[in-house]
Formats: C-alpha cells, sequence, structure tokens
C-alpha cells in the first residue's frame, strides 16, 4: 500500500425474513456506520503494533441488541443494549463469549453471534458479504431487536480474545417469531 492510498470504506445492511416456503420479505434496508474500531483496527494491522495473526482482523462476530438509537456515529464503540451471552447460549446458533475493547479500556465478556466461514462471501475485489442467520427456532418472541454490530476478531492479538466494534446499525423494531428465519445480509465496500 503506498501512502496516498486512501480507504472509503463503505457498508449495507439488509435484514430479510426468510419462510419455510422460500418467500423472502424484506423488514429494512439501508447504509451502516463504519465505527473507528475499524480505523484502530486496521492500523493496527498496518503498523504491526497488533497480532501477528492475519486471522485476528478478520471480522468474525456480530452482537443483537434491544436499545437502538439514532444517535450514533463513527465513535460508537458499543451497541446500546447487546443481548447476554446467556440469552444467546441456549439457542441454536454458534456462539461465543470475549471480552470487548472499547474506546481504548478493555470492558467485561460480552455474548457474540460468531460468523461461520461459509457465511462470509467475497463479492467482488472489493466487497464483502456477512451473512449472520438467525433460525426459524432461535430467539423467539422473547426481545424485540433494533441494533446491531459487526465485530473484528482480536485485533490486539490478546491469549483472550478482546473484539472491537467496527460497523453499527439501528433499525425499526423487529419482533422475531418462530415463522420464519433471518438474513442479516451485510456488505462491506472497500
Amino acid at each position: 500500500m503506498r501512502k496516498e492510498d486512501k480507504f472509503n470504506i463503505k457498508g449495507h445492511l439488509d435484514i430479510v425474513k426468510i419462510y419455510p416456503d422460500g418467500r423472502e420479505e424484506l423488514h429494512w434496508s439501508d447504509h451502516n456506520v463504519i465505527t473507528s474500531g475499524m480505523g484502530w483496527g486496521l492500523a493496527h494491522l498496518f503498523s504491526e503494533l497488533g497480532s501477528s495473526s492475519i486471522l485476528d482482523f478478520q471480522i468474525r462476530y456480530a452482537q443483537l441488541g434491544v436499545s437502538g438509537s439514532t444517535d450514533y456515529g463513527v465513535s460508537t464503540y458499543k451497541l446500546n443494549s447487546s443481548l447476554s451471552y446467556a440469552a444467546l447460549s441456549g439457542q441454536p446458533l454458534p456462539t461465543s463469549q470475549n471480552s470487548q475493547y472499547q474506546n481504548g479500556f478493555l470492558a467485561g465478556f460480552e455474548g457474540y453471534i460468531v460468523i461461520p466461514s461459509n457465511n462470509i462471501i467475497k463479492v467482488s475485489p472489493t466487497s464483502v458479504r456477512y451473512h449472520i442467520i438467525i433460525p426459524q427456532d432461535a430467539l423467539n418472541n422473547s426481545y424485540v431487536f433494533n441494533e446491531i454490530g459487526l465485530f473484528m476478531k482480536n485485533p490486539r492479538g490478546q491469549p483472550s480474545i478482546e473484539s472491537v466494534l467496527v460497523a453499527y446499525r439501528s433499525f425499526t423494531n423487529l419482533s422475531k417469531t418462530n415463522e420464519y428465519a433471518l438474513l442479516f445480509r451485510w456488505t462491506l465496500y472497500f
């Protein structure tokens, strides 16, 4: 990379209800905010101050939340009220419990939805799509979702994983039911 090269990272999020008969219903679609955590993580990558493993710079986790707000921007470093690990761990979802690096400080352990490798798709040479899937039989009738975030795995390369928020979006309220699976189709453009 040359010093005159610049990043113009953008993103777009579609939230889709998928019914058992294959029918899809778009709940919401709009751009997202790339947070300062993305720049912070990439700075650690390019300066070689962070992890020695490229795998730690991958976006591998997501969080769902219930207190989304319209008051967010690039300085957003956490969800307002994300689902706890206890709420996620009993569900038919791939989950993890990691520390979270927030605004220069290490916060406590948080619950995450793991994004499996086969749900990360290179769409073009400069874009990647993440599929966060909530199965039909998961998280039903318990929460009203209205915020989501993507997290870089462990840019500081710590022995105990410390994830950092790199993209965020609040959206219109959504109560999950067992009538459909939910797909968060999130595309990042580099």
